[in-house]
């Protein structure tokens, strides 16, 4: 049977699949990032598209599921479900680059203590006097004690670069490893990349390591997210996939190319000129940006393949920088505490405090870390994709059309990012709707959402009118569409996520704070990490008994501070030495095997 022809809107990319094969698959093979929270498993209905042209199968029981009459007249279809009888043109609704909110900074000056040096030399020409090697003159005239051996593709290239400009060259150094020999004086170009891998999202910022500044940030979708929303997925996706881990790899290398690039060509510089690269991310992340499979994290006793600080060469990763540039890959703690919470505690600094500070990243895998008199401890709790609008039935990450925020009296107001009709609901507007339910009763202490007929005569008829049945429970209106199919609802399933995502990081929260032998009350700061903690309410997550009871003046926002940690390591020789010291330090402690964090868990579902 001979293949079919897709093509994708508006990337513009054809492939040519089976009959078999759906429109995320293509779409996988074409490199075209298709959000499937679920993995393509046709349970979330999130991987929407377009068909424009061609005929499709009939469709799908899961479509029928999650598709209304609306949608499919508009030729709608889930792309993990979608089969066409012939060639097909698909359109991809591209979600508005919100992501920006990961790209929050506290400066853009950074202190330089780096390792990372350029030596101009103006050397002695051969002559019948001198018959020094090539690499002898460039030694004696670095007047370095230790160099290390120079790698082949240096000696390679050094005669040419030796006299291309007459003899007058730069040297790149790292330390003691010579990383490059260039022509003629290029003292005034050296530049490096920090990069935060989140499991959705990947932002990267660019740095003059003359000057200490960062030029520019960008942030892109991860493209792993068509396998899967949690790092779970993708763990199975690498095991069972022939070449899964191969692909894996090269999706988020692909997102940071890109990024690369972008950054490069909005500041005029070119990509040789970049030197050095710090990496950070969690665990699993790690595990794939470096190709290394990451089966042993996906059960117990979840064993990395490494938890110490790597240095690797560019060329070797297939990073666009130049090839000899080292790429630094921060330590890992455990198997689900990575380097992203490293850096968020080098950034934060939070063994420098003398009271007890709590950092939560309120991110999918919802990783914790208490400082308590000169003791680390850490842990990492299944909270899930809930925060990054994942599993929720009108659910989106926080771009353009997202409800971020909700109030709740004797009516509903929203606001939208973009200031646009709303199309969804993201992760901070979730957490706002579901504590103003609670305030107003329609949402009781175990997390029920409850009827017109018990509620009747108890609310303002405008919040009685916005609840609906629906066949596992009560939905609530948050926005009025042109049709009921077009409402934005917030459904018991949504809660019921809410709910075990937030205790999660609660009985996370105080378990660590049990092993520590201190109470929430002792806590002199709460730093809430990551671009979702920089943007929900605290009052919200307070009220949500997400966080241990502490008082809301002590809870501050610390935006992108794992993407802040990769510029410090990226910067300065000692702070990775830092770095190291955090992780070595911390005590991790593995909430699957407490009985107590089970109990912890059940008496944190409640919203009280």
């Amino acid at each position: 049977m001979s293949d079919r022809k897709i093509i994708f809107h508006p990337e513009e990319k054809t492939v040519f699949m089976g009959e078999k094969n759906t429109i995320l698959e293509a779409s996988q093979k074409a490199g075209i990032g298709i959000e499937a929270p679920c993995g393509g498993r046709g349970i979330c209905g999130k991987c929407r598209v377009r068909i424009q042209h061609g005929e499709r199968e009939p469709l799908t029981k899961v479509e029928k599921n999650f598709l209304s009459s609306s949608d499919v007249e508009k030729r709608i279809a889930l792309a993990c479900q979608c089969r066409g009888y012939g060639n097909l043109e698909v359109l991809i609704s591209k979600q508005e680059n919100g992501l920006s909110r990961k790209l929050t900074l506290e400066t853009k000056t950074v202190s330089l203590d780096t390792d990372l040096r350029k030596e101009y030399l103006e050397l002695e020409k051969p002559n019948v006097h001198d018959f020094r090697s090539d690499e002898k003159r460039l030694l004696d005239g670095l007047k370095e004690k230790e160099i290390n051996p120079l790698r082949f593709d240096i000696l390679s290239h050094l005669p040419f670069n030796l006299r291309k400009n007459d003899f007058k060259v730069t040297a790149i150094l790292a330390g003691n490893e010579l990383l490059a020999v260039e022509a003629g004086d290029t003292r005034n170009k050296i530049y490096g990349v920090a990069f935060d891998i989140g499991t959705t999202t990947v932002a990267g910022f660019l740095l003059d390591l003359r000057q200490g500044l960062v030029l520019g940030a960008a942030s892109h979708t991860n493209r792993q997210n068509s396998y899967g929303a949690d790092v779970i997925s993708r763990i199975q996706f690498s095991n069972e996939q022939n070449k899964g881990l191969k692909c894996l790899q090269e999706q988020v290398l692909s997102v940071i190319n890109e990024i690369i690039n972008e950054l490069a060509s909005q500041n005029g510089i070119d990509i040789e000129t970049i030197y050095q690269a710090s990496i950070v991310g969690n665990t699993v992340m790690a595990h794939l940006f470096l190709g290394l499979s990451p089966a042993s994290l996906g059960k117990t006793p979840f064993i990395p393949v490494f938890s110490s600080m790597k240095v690797f060469s560019a060329d070797t990763l297939g990073l666009e920088i130049n090839h000899h540039a080292q790429v630094i890959v921060l330590p890992n703690i455990a198997g689900y505490v990575g380097s992203d919470t490293v850096a968020a505690m080098l950034a934060v600094g939070i063994d420098k405090n003398t009271d007890p500070v709590m950092m939560i990243d309120l991110g999918t895998n919802g990783e914790i870390a208490l400082a308590c008199e000169e003791r680390l401890y850490t842990c990492s709790t299944a909270a899930g994709p809930a925060f990054e609008g994942a599993h929720i039935y009108h659910g989106m990450r926080a771009v353009k059309g997202a409800i971020e925020k909700v109030r709740i009296d004797k009516t509903v107001t929203v606001d939208v990012i973009g200031n646009v009709a709303p199309c969804g609901i993201c992760g901070s507007g979730l957490i706002d709707a579901v504590s103003e339910l609670v305030k107003v009763g329609i949402i009781n202490n175990n997390g029920r959402m409850l009827s017109r007929k018990e509620l009747e005569g108890k609310i303002p008829e405008e919040l009685w009118c916005r609840i609906r049945p629906n066949g596992s429970g009560q939905d609530f209106v948050l926005h009025y569409g042109s049709t009921d199919e077009n409402d934005i609802v917030l459904t018991q399933l949504d809660v019921r996520e809410l709910q075990m995502a937030k205790a999660a990081v609660r009985a996370g929260a105080e378990i660590l704070l049990k092993e520590a032998g201190i109470q929430a009350k002792d806590l002199s700061r709460v730093l809430l990490a990551g671009a979702f903690g920089s943007f929900v309410r605290k009052e919200s997550i307070l009220s949500i008994g997400l966080l241990p009871r502490v008082d809301e003046q002590i809870v501050y926002s610390v935006g992108n501070a794992a993407g802040e940690g990769a510029i410090i390591a990226l910067t300065s020789e000692n702070e990775r030495y830092h770095a190291r010291h955090l992780a070595m330090k911390s005590n991790h402690v593995e909430l699957s095997l407490r009985p107590d964090f089970h109990r912890a868990f059940r008496d944190a579902c409640a919203f009280m």
